[in-house]
């Protein structure tokens, strides 16, 4: 499957070894086997130590665009790899993340937090929704919204008590729904860098700032007139456990993002917007070419594009590409730095597999299957939006800008 489980660990090696040059120029894409991991094996152990690892942050750090990637050594100060741990992000709320840890009774008997990290678009709704359907068991998320629940009183409800900035219950009123007494409770998460009309300075984010994102959190609590008010706040790292890394044909995602535009447009009354900018391959292509000069100078200027640009300048809504790449860049090296296991399920496994998706997907959460799935509807493709010529830019651009694990997990898009 292409649904691996990744855990890194510092001084420790692990016994699967698939990183060597002429392992991966001869592995043939199976849609069925992770090109990280054997059939058998879904733990992958490498030294948070070792020079493959430190390389691989160090373009992160650059905005997630560096091409060194893994193939060049890079020699890093202590000082630059204790700033590389993170050791300094958030830790204001490390006494309440202390108290969820240990429950009053000293045990460790209650459910963890599994981020569902997704560029948006990806498929994170029916992901959400098959976990809570199938378990009976509540899911969490980062952000108030049309799934973000309130209870009965008006304002959002913690999945931890003393951890009242989040994350919060999707459905806190729901009496179809339990509250899970184990395992972990899959929370929507879904970081930073990725504003949809943007310039490069407002997206182009080092793993710190990421990492901030992925623990930010929108909510609703009471205000001192008696009234809500919507609020933002963020929760402890340690309260994360593991991860799921959820990854969508980035074809299809950039689309599927231009028709969440659309629909805003809509929604806010832009009549003459959403006439010009259509949902279809003209009314697509129009808003990219919008963006596309919006934004040109500040792309030309920024060193980010320097090696890029030329290959993507002509593609619908290159910027968007640029973003998702930097974005799996990012959410593999935060996952990797905060030393969680993490599962990379790619959203046509749905498709190609669904049974053996759903139990590796459970069976990741430690949660029961208890009822019968809700229909996946796989929808439409868009590849056709784009020319041949388009795609091969894309593959030129992702090549240059992805880091060996990014580009081994989204080479198949191409071929």
């Amino acid at each position: 499957m292409d649904l691996s489980v990744d855990h890194f660990s510092c001084g420790t090696v692990g016994s699967i070894s698939s990183d060597s040059d002429s392992q991966k120029d001869s592995a043939e894409y199976n849609p069925l086997v992770s090109p990280l991991t054997s059939p058998k094996q879904d733990f992958r152990i490498i030294s948070m130590c070792s020079p493959i690892f430190l390389i691989f942050v160090t373009g992160v750090l650059f905005g997630g665009v560096c091409t060194l990637g893994l193939k060049k050594s890079i020699d890093l100060t202590a000082h630059a790899i204790s700033h590389l741990r993170g050791e300094d992000i958030l830790n204001e709320s490390e006494n309440e993340a202390k108290k969820i840890i240990l429950s009053s009774d000293g045990s460790t008997d209650q459910p963890k937090i599994s981020w569902l990290l997704s560029f948006p678009n990806s498929g994170t709704s029916y992901t959400s929704k098959l976990v809570k359907i199938v378990t009976g068991y509540k899911t969490a998320s980062n952000y108030f919204g049309a799934e973000h629940g309130r209870n009965v009183s008006g304002f959002s409800t913690p999945v931890f008590p003393v951890s009242t900035q989040g994350p919060f219950w999707t459905d806190p009123n729901d009496d179809r729904f339990q509250t899970p007494s184990r395992g972990y409770v899959l929370t929507k998460s879904h970081c930073g860098a990725r504003c949809a009309s943007c310039k490069p300075d407002d997206y182009i984010e080092n793993h710190h700032l990421f990492l901030k994102d992925c623990l930010k959190t929108e909510y609703i609590m009471r205000n001192g007139n008696g009234g809500v008010t919507k609020m933002k706040g963020h929760y402890d790292k340690k309260l994360v456990s593991r991860a799921i890394h959820l990854i969508r044909d980035p074809f299809d995602n950039i689309v599927s993002r231009f028709h969440l535009a659309h629909n805003r447009l809509k929604k806010r009354g832009h009549n003459k917007s959403v006439e010009k900018y259509s949902k279809s391959r003209e009314g697509f292509r129009a808003f990219c070419s919008d963006l596309a000069e919006t934004y040109r100078s500040d792309e030309e200027e920024s060193r980010f594009y320097a090696d890029v640009l030329d290959d993507a300048k002509e593609v619908p809504c290159h910027a968007d590409f640029f973003r998702y790449v930097q974005w799996h860049n990012l959410a593999f090296a935060t996952t990797w730095d905060l030393g969680i296991p993490a599962m990379i399920l790619h959203y046509e496994n749905y498709t190609t597999n669904f049974m053996e998706t759903k139990h590796l997907l459970l069976e990741f959460l430690d949660q029961e299957d208890n009822n019968p799935p809700p229909e996946f509807i796989m929808g439409k493709t868009y590849r056709d939006y784009f020319t041949e010529d388009e795609v091969h830019a894309v593959n030129r651009m992702f090549s240059k800008l992805a880091l060996e694990t990014t580009w081994n997990h989204t080479k198949h898009y191409f071929y």
